[in-house]
């Protein structure tokens, strides 16, 4: 007579308890895996955070290097700028001019320096036109920014009427150029800043102690 068919009932329950397990197992890898990655993700944004950025300055001192004139003559000093004003301006010409104020007249921008009377009866008062060849930046370090030559060269003149409309022909700048020194300062890391650092690492071992576990 033909046997009925048997199931092994307890052979059956371990191996589906098994896989059961196995994919809880597989899951718990999978999620600690999750955990790891978004840890070692926070890690990464905490120490960006953390990371001093390297200070500029606010305002730069600006020193005339080897300025000549067309006819011989020679101008010196230093101003200051920082980005859009400029100050401390003591600037003169071997002709015995002296400069300290912006000329109101001209429009002096991150390229162009233009000194004179600051206000008043401009008739017959000096003006000296700095024009340079690139913005009036110092990322870090020492930069010199020429002084446009040619037809595009600034020079000292003086003014022909009480508004300073127009210039005389005076001398025109045959070279030279602004030298700045600008040293990159990276500050002492914040308490707050060690502190995440320090709370990330501690997040970094218990996943990682949790991922072995797993």
């Amino acid at each position: 007579m033909r046997k009925g068919l048997v199931i092994n009932t307890p052979k059956w329950n371990l191996d589906c308890t098994s896989v059961f397990v196995n994919l809880r197992l597989r899951e718990g890898g999978f999620m600690n895996r999750l955990v790891l990655r978004s840890v070692f993700s926070a890690v990464l944004l905490l120490a960006l955070l953390s990371v001093p950025s390297i200070a500029s300055a606010d305002s730069i001192l600006w020193t005339l290097t080897g300025v000549t004139f067309s006819d011989g003559a020679t101008a010196s000093g230093s101003f200051i700028f920082n980005g859009t004003t400029f100050s401390s301006i003591d600037i003169s010409t071997s002709v015995g001019n002296t400069y300290t104020t912006i000329s109101p007249v001209f429009t002096s921008s991150i390229t162009t320096l233009w000194l004179g009377a600051p206000s008043g009866d401009l008739t017959g008062t000096p003006i000296l036109a700095l024009l340079f060849d690139g913005p009036l930046v110092n990322p870090g370090g020492t930069v010199t920014d020429n002084l446009s030559l040619g037809d595009l060269a600034g020079g000292e003149g003086n003014c022909i009427d009480a508004v300073c409309s127009d210039t005389t022909a005076g001398r025109t700048i045959t070279g030279g150029g602004a030298t700045s020194t600008v040293a990159v300062v990276t500050p002492e890391p914040s308490a707050l800043s060690l502190l995440c650092v320090a709370l990330a690492a501690l997040l970094a071992g218990v996943a990682i102690r949790k991922a072995s576990q797993g």
